[in-house]
């Protein structure tokens, strides 16, 4: 009596490319449907409404090219940014490990890697397109309210504050994915980095001052220049000639930010390997 045996083929995973593309999108459509990116837009809109006010009760306080580095500065880089990172960077990872519900993703085999970079796309993505909005509204409140300092060195201010808050939304989310990758509750380590670490250290008159992403984004950001009798370019003489240091080249900037970007994704790829998948908790 003959026995046929039948052997089940276990389909090749998918190619890396494909398979990190498919992960963002179906990534994409969950972090979309997140009711916490309402309150992330809310958020997002402090700056409009900042520039709206000014313009409204102080018209002539300053140019609309300071106020645009101002917003940088002190609005986007040292809190906007890092809000919108934790948002949708920490939960990107650590929640669906959390859940159990990483597995799904496994109806055909992928490997771990793409599935990480899918999910971290997605995430610097929705991000990324946050704070490009928010940007683009302060930039429409700066045409129709500052008409006469349209030119090109405000649209090269503002094209250059876009892309320096666009990096820092990639950096941050990275650095915060890789978080969690490696912890059971990133938040809190996301949180006490980006609100404990960085104000602490970013305004130190030394070199560890460099140890901060804040720093490297700041120093991308062009002050304008308005003269002797600005107060802020009045402290910052003094502090200059007290404090004195060799400035940070700009492209030394960019490395550090990227070359951060680049390790904190592939460490998070090497702790999500050592994770456990296929249960709760």
């Amino acid at each position: 009596m003959n026995h046929t045996t039948e052997t089940v083929r276990i389909p090749a995973p998918l190619g890396d490319g494909v398979a990190s593309l498919a992960v963002a999108a179906a990534t994409w459509r969950e972090l979309a449907r997140r009711k916490r990116l309402l309150s992330l837009a809310f958020l997002l809109m402090l700056p409009v409404v900042l520039l709206l006010a000014v313009r409204i009760w102080y018209p002539d306080s300053a140019p609309a090219d300071v106020l645009l580095s101002l917003m940088a500065r002190y609005a986007y880089i040292p809190l906007l940014v890092p809000i919108t990172a934790i948002a949708v960077g920490a939960p990107a990872i650590s929640e669906p490990i959390a859940e159990g519900t990483l597995v799904y993703f496994w109806t055909r085999p992928l490997r771990r890697h793409a599935l990480y970079l899918g999910r971290v796309l997605a995430a610097a993505l929705v991000g990324g397109v946050m704070v490009l909005l928010s940007q683009t509204l302060v930039f429409t409140v700066a045409l129709f309210g500052w008409p006469q300092a349209i030119g090109f060195e405000l649209v090269r201010l503002h094209t250059e504050m876009t892309v320096v808050t666009l990096l820092g939304t990639v950096v941050y989310t990275a650095l915060f994915a890789a978080l969690g990758a490696g912890l059971k509750k990133p938040m809190i380590a996301a949180i006490l980095f980006a609100f404990l670490w960085e104000p602490a250290v970013v305004d130190i008159p030394q070199r560890i001052q460099e140890w901060t992403l804040q720093f490297h984004l700041q120093n991308l950001v062009h002050w304008p220049d308005t003269g002797a009798a600005d107060l802020r370019g009045f402290i910052e003489n003094l502090l200059n000639q007290a404090l004195a240091r060799e400035p940070v080249p700009a492209w030394q900037s960019v490395l550090v930010l990227i070359s951060v970007g680049v390790v904190t994704t592939l460490g998070g790829v090497l702790l999500l390997r050592t994770r456990q998948l296929d249960k709760q908790g």
